[in-house]
């Protein structure tokens, strides 16, 4: 596919902003944009040009203005998965996660792992009875 060159403006501020973004999540400003293009694109054509409330939703997830579990709760979803899987759906870029809230995540789906978790009841000991003899 060929590539095109674009120039445009936009406020410091905002362009502060993009690159403190892509500093912290990795990856380019171009291959931010690309990627903001494709996504805009993909979704009308997925979409036929109409508006879906949930797109937005599923652009800030991506940006990383929202968590995946706030995402999940204002489009009445079960769980973060369905909002993967949703991202995946619209071909929109997954967010890239800082090592803090990767470990904060961990450490929330073992507390509700062992939460789950039914413990076997206890087993009744034998005592050793000796029948008597005769």
């Amino acid at each position: 596919m060929a590539k095109a060159k674009i120039n445009f403006e936009i406020d410091e501020e905002s362009l502060a902003n993009a690159k403190a973004f892509v500093a912290r999540h990795g990856g380019s400003l171009n291959k931010l944009v690309s990627s903001l293009f494709d996504s805009l694109g993909q979704t009308e054509r997925a979409h036929g040009l109409a508006k879906d409330p949930a797109i937005g939703i599923l652009l800030e997830v991506s940006a990383g203005k929202i968590s995946i579990m706030e995402a999940a709760a204002q489009l009445q979803l079960p769980d973060g998965g369905y909002v993967l899987q949703r991202l995946a759906r619209e071909k929109l870029p997954l967010p890239r996660l800082t090592q803090a809230e990767l470990d904060r995540q961990a450490a929330e789906s073992l507390a509700a792992l062992s939460d789950c978790q039914i413990q076997p009841a206890p087993v009744a000991r034998r005592r050793n009875v000796r029948a008597a003899v005769t």
